[in-house]
């Protein structure tokens, strides 16, 4: 690893680290395990993106939660999805914050907390300063009656708006937990808990992406409100298979063997659009960690 060779990291944020640096060379990579400062800095940047690092926060320490959200960085930027940050991910990572110059990043760039809160980071459009003006100095007379010399004040300047550019945000998955044994509730308009947000996609049946999540433990639900076509894609994060069946309030019932690291789609069904679906998930380990993804043919914010 060379630092100044002309192949280095260019933001503030990441310029000079030793150990992204040989991330960047493709000398070393940062995975499950690792942890220090330049693990902390990764995790910072993603929350700072909007990609939270949810229980832990921005620790220092690379662990499964660290890893599903380098995954679901990789997968919004098109890049290589193995949850491991390598020369391709702090290149990308690294991009994000070259925009203007270091003095104006540093000074108005937040700073991310501890605690594991997703954050939403501020428009890249600075608004300029404007150019000091120093007071002007009386001209220079003879000892004699001094005449007063008026005050100078600095010229108004008028400091141009940044303008206001639309984001495109994916619709946030309205959901509600709910026992499994619990009869079912007409719900009008569900909660809404965090949960990891990406771009739009659309996949062959011309169903969007609506929402996604992690799935914990052997019970788990949620709720939403869709369209009348479903694609559940679950994903095994653990490295044993694990036994799964969904159940939903249509009456559906799927069942389906998750082997490590594996997708797997499940479709359902319904006769009218929008409706609250819910999801009801047993699995057959009590530490069990799937990561789920809903596509929809409709999405809140479509017209119905």
């Amino acid at each position: 690893m060379t630092i100044g060779d002309g192949h280095d990291l260019r933001s503030p944020r990441f310029a000079g680290d030793e150990v992204l640096e040989a991330c960047y060379d493709n000398e070393r990579v940062l995975q499950r395990g690792d942890s220090g400062s330049a693990v902390r800095k990764v995790q910072e940047a993603l929350i700072f993106l909007g990609i939270p690092v949810p229980e832990t926060g921005a620790s220092g320490n690379f662990d499964e939660e660290t890893e599903l959200a380098v995954r679901s960085y990789q997968e919004a930027r098109g890049l290589r999805v193995d949850g491991i940050v390598g020369p391709e991910t702090i290149g990308s990572l690294d991009e994000e914050f070259v925009t203007g110059t270091s003095e104006t990043l540093l000074s108005t760039e937040p700073k991310v907390s501890d605690v594991p809160t997703p954050l939403f980071p501020e428009s890249p459009v600075r608004t300029p300063r404007a150019s000091p003006v120093g007071p002007a100095r009386a001209p220079e007379v003879p000892p004699v009656e001094a005449p007063k010399v008026p005050r100078v004040s600095a010229p108004e300047v008028k400091i141009p708006q940044a303008p206001e550019v639309p984001v495109a945000e994916p619709p946030l998955m309205a959901t509600q937990a709910v026992p499994i044994d619990q009869p079912q509730v007409h719900v009008t308009k569900p909660i809404t808990p965090p949960m990891t947000q990406l771009p739009h996609t659309v996949d062959s049946q011309g169903r969007k992406f609506h929402s996604a999540g992690t799935w914990r433990g052997s019970n788990y639900s949620f709720e939403a409100e869709a369209g009348k076509s479903i694609r559940l894609e679950l994903r095994n994060l653990k490295t044993t298979e694990s036994n799964i069946r969904v159940k939903t309030n249509t009456g559906e019932i799927r069942e389906s063997v998750l082997l490590p690291d594996t997708l797997v789609n499940l479709e359902f069904s319904a006769v009218s659009e929008p409706i609250i679906w819910r999801f009801y998930f047993e699995a057959d380990k009590k530490d069990s960690l799937i990561e789920w993804k809903l596509y929809s043919n409709w999405i809140p914010g479509e017209s119905k």
